[in-house]
């Protein structure tokens, strides 16, 4: 409470209200007053406040919705607070699902640059990373063709941290036609109770041809039911935003299915047996013309919810956490 307290700057905190009250014709004020109430007493952070639509639901209707502040309770009560290491460094990551990732890396900083040439002439468009990083900031696309002094590339990469270099993934045809500059990942998060992995929430996030799908790079997404299909428009959940279509590629959101969503589902649930001591996790996976493969893991699963003023929809996907807020209990 100390430190909320100390971080409590008012001034953002009526920005948010304003925008919303301007957004969905409330009154200022009083989305002031209730903002601070649900931060203070339902672990509901400003910023999920409004993306959650929060002013246009009843009480009963937030509480079916997840937080972020719940969710990052929930991580730090159940997953290990050093095994959770695996999982916050790429590099380290990569080595730990080796089996599961299905794409060529390997890190700068081990291989010269005649092995660095080597690969990147295999493989003439590839990933660059840096090993921790979030909402895919630290990602970058190169073109072997551009590099005309591999030393002194190498050495460039290495000074800006980023050591983790990986095969481009070519994603399956039906994910390309709504974005193909961009590897458009489904988010799926998982709980294993020790015999049982539970899929509690998927969405499917698409790129606008930028490196990443992340919102920082101006994606959005949509929510996915448990037969892998979308079940409303998407959106970004930063601002006010609605795509029943992609705004590019006109392809149809709200007709979207999770290309082989079987074996997506069969990958995350072996994955998540793997580091059984973190055992609530969110995986971005790739679907290839030839089957998922993981991109990374996050012990902290992020936070995708729908949107009312978006999708229409008023229920959340709390409901569907039910046993890892169990298990965060004992």
């Amino acid at each position: 409470m100390l430190r909320r307290l100390k971080s409590f700057d008012v001034r953002r905190v009526w920005t948010f209200a304003s925008q919303i009250g301007e957004e969905q014709g409330k009154w200022t004020p009083r989305i002031f007053v209730d903002m601070l109430v649900w931060a203070a007493f339902h672990d509901t952070a400003y910023i999920d406040y409004y993306e959650a639509d929060f002013a246009l639901l009843t009480k009963a209707e937030r509480k079916t919705f997840m937080t972020s502040l719940i969710q990052h309770h929930l991580a730090q009560a159940v997953n290990d607070p050093v095994d959770v290491l695996q999982f916050e460094n790429k590099l380290t990551f990569n080595k730990r699902f080796a089996e599961y990732v299905g794409r060529e890396w390997l890190d700068l900083d081990e291989t010269d640059a005649a092995g660095f040439r080597a690969f990147a002439e295999k493989n003439p468009v590839f990933i660059a990373k840096t090993p921790v990083g979030r909402e895919g900031k630290g990602v970058f696309r190169y073109e072997a063709a551009d590099v005309t002094d591999w030393d002194a590339f190498r050495q460039e990469l290495l000074d800006k941290g980023q050591r983790l270099i990986e095969q481009r993934v070519v994603q399956h045809p039906y994910l390309s036609e709504y974005c193909e500059g961009t590897v458009n990942t489904t988010r799926v998060a998982t709980f294993f109770d020790g015999e049982k992995v539970h899929v509690l929430m998927a969405a499917q996030k698409f790129g606008r041809g930028a490196v990443s799908d992340q919102f920082t790079w101006g994606g959005f997404f949509t929510m996915i039911d448990e037969n892998g299909r979308s079940f409303g428009p998407g959106h970004t959940g930063k601002h006010k935003s609605r795509y029943e279509t992609h705004p590019d590629s006109g392809k149809s959101i709200v007709d979207f299915e999770v290309p082989m969503w079987d074996q997506v589902v069969d990958l995350v649930t072996r994955a998540a047996k793997e580091v059984p001591t973190v055992p609530y996790l969110g995986w971005d996976v790739a679907v290839t013309p030839v089957g998922p493969l993981l991109i990374e893991g996050n012990w902290t699963p992020g936070l995708y919810e729908t949107r009312v003023s978006a999708t229409g929809i008023r229920t959340g996907s709390r409901a569907r956490h039910r046993s890892v807020i169990e298990a965060s209990r004992k």
